[in-house]
């Protein structure tokens, strides 16, 4: 009993969503706060599976629509690609906003303030075509602000 009340207050502890033993683990969910009149952002957050799953879709009150984007090189040019599901292995845990995959907030209601938490909900579907919905709450995080660009030889600051 005690080993089940610890491991329930770890999950609270850090912002870990969970809903039974076959479940995926949803953790480190964030987003970066928005300057007014900005629609989009991108969604950090980790999936943990223990079997394999398909991920149908992600969704929060606080946007229109996320979608699942995954970073395609096209002729030698990185370009984003709406992906309509993503398939996740057992066993393995997919960081969202790193080696290509990302979570595009698109039609934002409103601006998101550091320390706001956003909803999410995550709908996947296991191999015998059982789909689940597991909810997540995201923490909005203040973002710094980088004036530096990239050129080919050198770093321009346009402060």
């Amino acid at each position: 009993m005690l080993k089940y009340l610890n491991f329930s207050i770890a999950l609270c502890f850090f912002n870990i969503a969970w809903a039974g033993p076959y479940d995926p683990i949803v953790s480190r969910a964030w987003v970066g706060e928005t300057v007014p009149g900005q629609t989009t952002a991108t969604l950090q957050l980790n999936v943990t599976t223990v079997k394999p799953v398909t991920l149908l879709t992600v969704s929060s009150p606080a946007a229109e629509a996320i979608e699942i984007h995954s970073l395609t090189k096209h002729k030698g040019v990185l370009q984003p690609l709406v992906v309509n599901n993503l398939h996740l292995r057992e066993h393995s845990t997919v960081i969202f906003g790193s080696k290509g995959l990302f979570l595009m907030m698109t039609g934002i209601k409103q601006q998101l303030n550091t320390g706001d938490k956003i909803p999410v909900s995550l709908v996947v579907e296991f191999a015998d075509r059982q789909s689940k919905t597991i909810s997540a709450v995201a923490e909005v995080k203040k973002m710094e602000l980088s004036y530096k660009h990239y050129g080919p030889n050198e770093v321009y600051d346009h402060r």
